[in-house]
Formats: structure tokens, C-alpha cells, sequence
């Protein structure tokens, strides 16, 4: 028995041997295989793997490359399934679309060139460096665990000629929008396009919302064609256009637009911590009278959906203080008692909540009274009284008259002596209407004749300037400015324009000063007679300067020196290791050549000429406080532009000689330029040389944003709040921060702690006499809102 078992324990070992033996030689014969055929699946499986764990495009290109030709062992029977199509293409690159999975992608050219292998593991291969013109087509072979499979091979495909210009975006929309990650105040866009049939692989976006918030950026070699908006405002209009170009942008395709309204912050969060109050709707009021020329008014709205924290309400009737009434938010009612209005009231109301202010709810009403109207009977009756009395008046008149006819030759030499006085104006005369004669004779007066009025230069609530020739007494003819009032101005508008004349006399002459050249009587109306300067106000200039750099945005997008980006499909986080914010640089720190298109518009403009015209309005105030005038009204829109960049103070209107106390307080309830006024103004309405600081801190904030409206999307009601808050306007994201410092300098609470003007020049010329391009100043860079600053500009609302 123990010899059978051993038998068999032999011959089964024998047996054993045999099969590992032949299993040997056929790795071995497999091995010998990989190394005569080349580059099979085992090395594609290893460089699978190396694509696989990378996670950037830089160890990707690291990653070993097949450097034989393929030879597919072993092969299986299977199809490979790649379902291959073009994704886009370009002059010298094409991007090819599959089914996931490790293919071996074999390149063949049309023109004969050497072919090209590469090993993809996801559904979008690359393929760079091709020859513009020319058909190439791709060989897919799946790589598994088995083996190989059989091949599948592509359509030819075609890469753009050099000068090709490709086709534009067939069709842009809005995906989807949701909040900004924790930023409850902020929006996130999704953007999808469809690309033409020539599908190109590049795209240049633009998109802006509001005046100041143009973004651009490129999309190279895109992986999807889509792309995210961030930081967007709620209730607010966004614009996109899209062009696509050739590899270098140096083609490009006809724009297409899409414009697309964010929700409003109710819509998305419900919630009133958050979010403002929504406008208070169906305001509407009735009065009823308590005695001449006093009422009660009630007001009553309807109730909303969420209920604010209480209602602020006003009264206006324009001839009386107004008056404030703020109630509990769960009352849908107000009753103002006793309240003296005119024939015309406003009513306006805000709702008030955690998350903000609503806007601004008004309405017009009118007081009715009562007409006495006439029975036929009490005129027939009042009709012959009338006439009785009106001929016993003409009785006694011819009677009187008579009487004084028999003392002619006593009255005739009173009469020739007085025939002067007798003659009555047929025109208003406004110096005897003010109580002064209109101005002095002095060496400002000129002759009507010898202005000749041309067109209207603009006009206000002061009145009308117009451009007029003024020839002098040789002969010479210059070009000027006139102002002249309105027809029917009140008394109140003749001093004010006698007033701003006296300040003008008064101020002397100075390089940043509008010069006075004259005034005269015409129709019994003063005029002004001024230096005219060609460019207009500095305000329109500025405005005119973004409008030109956005125009030449669109003539030459990609001539704008930004970083290109590559967009990461959609699967990836892109909030990591590589956000959003680090990815998209939208325009930056040059303008590299797009002056050049700004030219064809209008004249090159430079940061340091922004500067310059700080300085300039810095020196012309620092006289002015010399002089101890007051302007008030300092402002871009009351400074004024010559050819050669020279700018001038103008717009003395609200000016005031301040001899005795430095020191103005305003009467009466003229319109006042809110958002350009100091604290102190705001509060007790008294102007000093301070004040004047604080405007030349919001004039700077003007340059710098190429004139923009301060406190952006702040309403004028509102300021004060905000002010005594503590807020100031935060740094435009294109002004450094010294040039920062000074204008905040500028807004300082304590008016005596404000830098006068003459260390403002100086401060000025320190950043001028040590300038260079966008250190301070980034002209370019205020296309778009900074992705680098780390906070928003507050507004009145959360959202």
C-alpha cells in the first residue's frame, strides 16, 4: 500500500513539474514578445497609471511617452467602444472627444509625417504642434486587464488654415446661478455656449454688470464649453459676450451677446437678516382738513409677504419742513396729525430690516379746494350791480380829470422836468429787483457788442453757458464761455449770480483757476464772460477716457496683457487646490499695445496725467483757501479741461467769501451736492475750507474710478448713515495704496485733523517726482472689480 501511494505521489509531482515548466517558457516567450514588438499594453498600462495619479498638467507632461511604434499583443476579440468625434480644433492643435476608459491613440498626418502614439485615460485627448491645413485621423485601440483590443479608427479631421477667421457662437445660456460659497451676499453664474460647426478650441469672454465691472479673460484648449461668472450682485442686469479666435487670437470670430438678470436677494434666501425689505407696494394716502391750510394725512400700504423690523415715512410738501414719522413693521397704517402741507405733497417710505433698507417708495398728492360756483340767478343779479358801479366810477374819473385840465400851463414845466422819471422800463430790470445796482464799472466790464453768441455748451438749474467769440479792440477774436440765467429767474438766482461774478473778481487769476474775463448787461440780463476750455468738464472727460478703453477692449481684446487660462472640466474642485480666483486674471497691470486703439478715439492718456490732474485742482484750491474762499461745490463736474491737460477750477456758484471766520453757513434749502459733502456739512450744513478737503478726497476717488458715481449704488438719503458709521469708500482695486491714503486722509471726522491743500500738492508731487507705470495708478486695471481684495465695498444693504 505504501509503495502504491508513493507510486502516485511520483508520478503526480512528475506531472506538476511538467506544467510549471511549459508555463515558464511561454512567460519567457511572452517576455521575449515585449521586447521584440515594442510597446505593448504592459508599458500603456504603467503610463495609465502615471496619468492617473497626476493632478496638474505639469506631471502629466512628465509621465513617460511610448517611444516605439504600438504593436497590439495580445490581442482580444472585443470592440473598443471609444466612439471617437472631434471636440475642437485650432491652426496647430486638435482635441479629440471618447468614451472614458486607457486607449492607445495612434496619429496618422495626410501630408506623410511621422505618426504619433499616446496613451489617454480620460475622454479628452490633446494632440499639439500640428501643421496648420492639414487631415489627420487617429487609431484607438482599449488597453484592459486581457489585453487589446481591435482597433477603431476616426473620421479625418482638418486643422484651421493660418489665417483662417473662425465662425461665432451659435447660441449662449445661463445654466444656473447659486450663491457664491459662504458669501450669502454674492452669486455664482454657470454659462453655457455652443460652439460653431468649425468648432474652435478658443474662446475671449467679456462680461460686465453696472458701469465699472468689466471682466475678460480667454478660454484656451477648453475641456467643456461652459464657464462660471463669480461675484455677481443680486437683482442686476450681467451682460456676456463671447468671440472665438484662432490659436493666437489673432483671428477672431463675430460677438455674441447674452444679457441675463440675477435674482434679487428675497428670491434666494427669504430671509430679512440676510436681504433688504422688498418695496413697500400700494402706498396711497387721504387727508381729511383740521383747519385752513392744516391736515391729517393717513397713509396705508399694502401688508408684505415678509414682515420688516418698522417703516420710515415722510412728508413733503416743499414749502414746510417735512415731516418723519417711523412706525412698527406689523402696521400697515401712519397717521400724521395736524400737518401743514401745500397744495402738492410727496409721500414717500422705506421698510427697514437687519439685512437693509428698501428701496424707496413715493408717491404724489394734491389738496383739493373747494371752487364757489354761481347760480344763473346770482349772476343775472351781479351783472347789473356791476355796471352800475363801474359808470359811477367813470363819472367821478371824467369828472376829476376836467378839473385838472385848467391847471395845464401850472403842471406843464413840472411835467417837462419830470418826463425822465415818468418813463417806465417795458422789460424787467433786475439790478433794481435785487436792491444793488448790477456791478460796478470797473476794467471787467465789456460791451455787448462785441460778444456773438454761438451754441449751447450745457445748461442747469443755474442757467444756460453757451460758446460765444469776444472780439476785443484790435481787432483779435477769441473763443469764451458766456453764462447766462434762465428767463424768469427769482431775486434769490440774481444775488447768487452777482455773488459768484464778486467771487470771481475777488479770487484774482491763477493757472487751475477759470479765468474771469468780463461780464455785461444784455436785455437787461447779466452775463459772465469766461476762458473757455475745449475738452469740457472733467467728469465727461474721465467717463469719456473708460468709455474708450472699453471700446478698445472690444476692437482688440487680446492685445490686453492678462495670464491665458485653461478651464478644468466641470468634475473638478476647482475651490482647492486650485481656486477660481488664482485661475481667472482678468485684465491687469498694462496696457501693453491697446493704446493704440485708444487713439483711434481719442488722445493717449496716462496714469501719470491722472495724477497730474489731482495735483493741478490740489494747486488751484490751495489758492483759493489762500484767498479764505469756500467753493462747495468742489467737484469733476465743476473743473474744467484744456487741450493741453491743463485743468481749471470753475463753477463759483456756491461760493462764498469767508473773511471774517473761515467759516459759511448755509440758509434756505437749495439743492446741495450730497455725496461730494463733509460730515460736518451733512449734520449742522456749515462749509469750510475742510469741507473743500473732504470733496477733493471724493474728486480723487472720481479720477481714480475715470468717473464713476461715488458711493455706488449708496441713495443720497443714505449718506449720512453711512457716514457716521464709520464708513468710507473703500480702495478702487486699480489705486495703490499711498494715493489711497491721501484721498482717505481727505475723509477724516475731525475736520482740523484733514490735510490742508498745500500738504495734499505736496503729497501729490512726491508720488509724481517718484512715478512709475501702475505704481500708484492702474489705468487698465479699472476694467474690473480686483479678485484680490479680500473684502467688497459695504453697501446700506447686507446684500
Amino acid at each position: 500500500m505504501c509503495y502504491d501511494h508513493r507510486s502516485k505521489y511520483l508520478a503526480l509531482s512528475h506531472i506538476i513539474a511538467d506544467r510549471i515548466d511549459r508555463m515558464l517558457f511561454i512567460f519567457a516567450l511572452f517576455f521575449y514578445v515585449i521586447t521584440v514588438h515594442g510597446f505593448i499594453f504592459q508599458e500603456a498600462l504603467q503610463v495609465a497609471r502615471c496619468l492617473t495619479l497626476c493632478r496638474n498638467e505639469s506631471c502629466r507632461n512628465n509621465c513617460p511617452r511610448p517611444a516605439d511604434k504600438f504593436a497590439p499583443y495580445p490581442k482580444i476579440n472585443e470592440e473598443a467602444g471609444a466612439n471617437i468625434s472631434l471636440h475642437c480644433k485650432g491652426s496647430n492643435a486638435l482635441m479629440i472627444k471618447h468614451n472614458p476608459g486607457i486607449y492607445v491613440i495612434e496619429q496618422s498626418a495626410s501630408n506623410g509625417t511621422s505618426d504619433t502614439t499616446i496613451v489617454s485615460v480620460n475622454g479628452l485627448s490633446t494632440f499639439l504642434n500640428l501643421t496648420a491645413s492639414t487631415f489627420y485621423r487617429y487609431r484607438f485601440h482599449r488597453v484592459t486587464q486581457r489585453g487589446v483590443s481591435l482597433a477603431e479608427t476616426s473620421d479625418w479631421f482638418s486643422t484651421y488654415a493660418v489665417d483662417y477667421q473662425p465662425r461665432a457662437v451659435k447660441h449662449i445660456s445661463l445654466l444656473k446661478i447659486e450663491v457664491e460659497g459662504k458669501n450669502p451676499c454674492e452669486l455664482r453664474a454657470e454659462i453655457v455656449f455652443q460652439p460653431a460647426e468649425d468648432r474652435s478650441c478658443n474662446y475671449n469672454i467679456l462680461s460686465w454688470s453696472g458701469e465699472h465691472n468689466l471682466i475678460n479673460f480667454n478660454m484656451e484648449k477648453i475641456l467643456d464649453f461652459r464657464f462660471f461668472l463669480r461675484h455677481l450682485r443680486y437683482n442686476q442686469n450681467n451682460t456676456v459676450s463671447v468671440v472665438s479666435g484662432n490659436d493666437d487670437f489673432s483671428k477672431t470670430s463675430n460677438t455674441t451677446t447674452f444679457t441675463f438678470p440675477t435674482p434679487s436677494c428675497l428670491e434666494v434666501h427669504n430671509n430679512l437678516s440676510i436681504c433688504a425689505p422688498e418695496m413697500v407696494n400700494g402706498l396711497r394716502a387721504k387727508y381729511v382738513q383740521r383747519h385752513k391750510g392744516s391736515y391729517d394725512i393717513t397713509v396705508s400700504w399694502n401688508e408684505p409677504a415678509l414682515q420688516p423690523d418698522n417703516y420710515t415715512l415722510q412728508i413733503d410738501s416743499f414749502q414746510f419742513e417735512p415731516h418723519l414719522l417711523v412706525i412698527p413693521g406689523n402696521a400697515v397704517e401712519a397717521l400724521f396729525l395736524d400737518v401743514d402741507v401745500g397744495p402738492r405733497y410727496d409721500v414717500s417710505i422705506v421698510a427697514e430690516s437687519a439685512g437693509g433698507i428698501s428701496l424707496l417708495t413715493s408717491i404724489s398728492e394734491s389738496i383739493e379746494i373747494a371752487v364757489v360756483e354761481l347760480s344763473y340767478r346770482e349772476i343775472i343779479v351781479a351783472l347789473p350791480t356791476l355796471l352800475i358801479i363801474a359808470v359811477v366810477f367813470g363819472i367821478i374819473c371824467m369828472q376829476r380829470r376836467n378839473r385838472k385840465s385848467k391847471q395845464t400851463n401850472m403842471e406843464y414845466m413840472h411835467f417837462e422836468d419830470s418826463t425822465d422819471s415818468l418813463k417806465k422800463p417795458l422789460k424787467r430790470d433786475y439790478a433794481i429787483e435785487t436792491g444793488d445796482a448790477l456791478l460796478s464799472h470797473d476794467k471787467f466790464e465789456i460791451s455787448p457788442q462785441q460778444l456773438k453768441l454761438k451754441d449751447v455748451l450745457g445748461s442747469g438749474a443755474y442757467g444756460v453757458v453757451r460758446l460765444a467769440t469776444l472780439q476785443d479792440e484790435f481787432g483779435s477774436v477769441t473763443d469764451v464761455a458766456v453764462k447766462m440765467m434762465k428767463d424768469d429767474p427769482t431775486v434769490e438766482d440774481i444775488k447768487s449770480f452777482h455773488q459768484e461774478i464778486s467771487i470771481m473778481k475777488s479770487a484774482g487769476q491763477h493757472p487751475n483757476i477759470v479765468s474771469l474775463i468780463g461780464y455785461c448787461t444784455l436785455y437787461n440780463k447779466p452775463l459772465l464772460v469766461i476762458e473757455y476750455c475745449s475738452k469740457g468738464d472733467l467728469q465727461t472727460y474721465l467717463r469719456m477716457i473708460w468709455q474708450n478703453l472699453v471700446n478698445a477692449v472690444f476692437e482688440r481684446r487680446t492685445r490686453l496683457n492678462f495670464v491665458p487660462v485653461t478651464f478644468v472640466s466641470k468634475g473638478t474642485d476647482q475651490g482647492k487646490s486650485d481656486p477660481y480666483c488664482n485661475k481667472v486674471r482678468t485684465i491687469t497691470n498694462r496696457l501693453y499695445d491697446i493704446q493704440q486703439d485708444v487713439i483711434k478715439y481719442t488722445e493717449n492718456v496716462t496714469c501719470a496725467d491722472l495724477l497730474s490732474f489731482g495735483r493741478q485742482v490740489a494747486t488751484g484750491m490751495e489758492f483759493l483757501s489762500s484767498n479764505r474762499i469756500v467753493h462747495r461745490d468742489l467737484a469733476a463736474r465743476n473743473v474744467l479741461v484744456r487741450p493741453d491737460r491743463v485743468v481749471k477750477i470753475s463753477d463759483f456758484g456756491l461760493s462764498r467769501d469767508i473773511y471774517q471766520e473761515n467759516v459759511y453757513r448755509k440758509k434756505g434749502n437749495g439743492k446741495l451736492p450730497l455725496k461730494w459733502m463733509a460730515i460736518e456739512a451733512l449734520t449742522h450744513q456749515i462749509y469750510t475750507t475742510y469741507s473743500d478737503v473732504w470733496a477733493f478726497g471724493i474728486l480723487l476717488w472720481e479720477i481714480v474710478t475715470l468717473g464713476a458715481m461715488p458711493y455706488p449704488g449708496t441713495p443720497t438719503n443714505r449718506i449720512l448713515q453711512l457716514l457716521k458709521s464709520g464708513y468710507r469708500m473703500e480702495r478702487p482695486p486699480n489705486c495703490g495704496r499711498e494715493l489711497y491714503n491721501i484721498m482717505y486722509s481727505c475723509w477724516n471726522l475731525r475736520p482740523q485733523s484733514r490735510p490742508t491743500f498745500t500738504e495734499l500738492k505736496q503729497s501729490l508731487d512726491k508720488l509724481l517726482s517718484n512715478y512709475s507705470e501702475n505704481k500708484y495708478l492702474n489705468l487698465c486695471e479699472v476694467l474690473q472689480e480686483s479678485a484680490d481684495e479680500s473684502s467688497e465695498p459695504r453697501s446700506i444693504n447686507a446684500c
